[in-house]
């Protein structure tokens, strides 16, 4: 009700040139922000290209390595799959040879002693088995510990080489825009000396 007021006021050709400057100022400064929100659209955008450039450059390095990784990891669970029959049907041949002899055991003595040598070959067999079952898998776990630090050397040793690479090309541009710069001046000085 006051700025009702206020705006009925005899001066009202001053008040109206206030607020025509206020809204001019307010305009001035909506078209300042909207320019500096289009500035910080491209950086953003820029930055964002530039990071899918890297990640698409990442994937294609990282992707043949896991497919490497997955294959050897295939590998290794089909000789785990292979070994489990085989473990399975040398305790299944155990089950059944210890339970002959306690069916014989019964019968006769010396027919005891027959299967305890037969038992005790199966066993040594089963303990050889499970032996290079054992250094199967440790064997395949060695390879996946040094499929994974060969990955690791593949992504360090490239970035390492990229910045080398980038410093030497600094260093020799720098030597270069010295040399320029130089020679410039050495014209600078000879041709003022000759005039």
């Amino acid at each position: 009700m006051s700025f009702a007021i206020w705006l009925q006021a005899p001066d009202l050709a001053s008040t109206n040139r206030l607020i025509m400057i206020f809204i001019g100022l307010v305009a001035l400064f909506m078209a300042a922000m909207a320019i500096a929100l289009i500035a910080i659209a491209v950086v953003a955008s820029k930055a964002v290209k530039g990071l899918n450039a890297t990640v698409d450059e990442l994937k294609g390095k990282v992707l043949p390595l896991i497919d490497v990784a997955t294959d050897i990891s295939k590998t290794s669970k089909s000789v785990l799959e292979d070994a489990a029959p085989k473990v399975k049907v040398i305790t299944d041949n155990l089950v059944t040879a210890s339970e002959t002899l306690a069916e014989t055991s019964k019968s006769a003595k010396a027919a005891v002693l027959q299967f305890d040598t037969t038992i005790t070959d199966v066993n040594l067999r089963a303990q050889k088995q499970v032996a290079r079952v054992d250094g199967m898998l440790t064997s395949a776990l060695t390879a996946t510990s040094e499929l994974a630090e060969a990955i690791g050397n593949g992504i360090r040793v490239p970035a390492q080489k990229i910045a080398a690479m980038a410093s030497q090309a600094k260093l020799m541009a720098e030597g270069i825009f010295a040399r320029i710069r130089a020679a410039a001046a050495a014209r600078a000085e000879s041709s003022s000396e000759d005039e």
